[in-house]
């Protein structure tokens, strides 16, 4: 049923993986703990991969920088991941994303046909909703030029 690849885990390991398969933020992480420690209970790479729905590829993957790198090496690193489609720190987000909230307050939908058009990529209303939620978030000066309420 697939090659047993077998790690050893301290008592202190298994608590940090069990930990980080509660409480970590990350899906991604929490199935990489999950794999160690199956692995540590005896389990095949194929039997891991397919319980978590993962390629063998990344089970390998996940034991290798485990034994590499340790804890850190579960992590997703800098520069891993999809790019983000709007930005704080584009100027030509910044005013798009003016023009169409000034045009259309509160209507995530027509913001992003407006967004679309003008930037010329497409995303999804929810993108649009986070982005929207970030400018206010941090205070900037579009988010709060957003604020009807804001008392001079």
């Amino acid at each position: 049923m697939g090659r047993k690849r077998c790690i050893e885990l301290t008592d202190l390991e298994q608590f940090t993986l069990r930990e980080g398969l509660k409480y970590h933020p990350k899906h991604e992480f929490r199935r990489a703990c999950q794999a160690l420690l199956w692995s540590q209970k005896g389990w095949s790479v194929k039997a891991i991969a397919t319980e978590l729905e993962v390629c063998q590829l990344s089970v390998s993957s996940w034991l290798n920088r485990w034994q590499d790198q340790g804890l850190v090496g579960l992590m997703r690193q800098k520069g891993q991941g999809r790019r983000a489609i709007l930005s704080l720190t584009n100027a030509a987000h910044q005013k798009a994303l003016k023009q169409a909230v000034a045009t259309h307050y509160q209507d995530a939908g027509r913001i992003k046909i407006d967004l679309e058009k003008a930037l010329g990529q497409s995303m999804s209303r929810d993108t649009v909703k986070r982005f929207l939620k970030k400018t206010i978030t941090l205070g900037t000066d579009f988010g709060e030029a957003l604020n009807p309420f804001k008392i001079p």
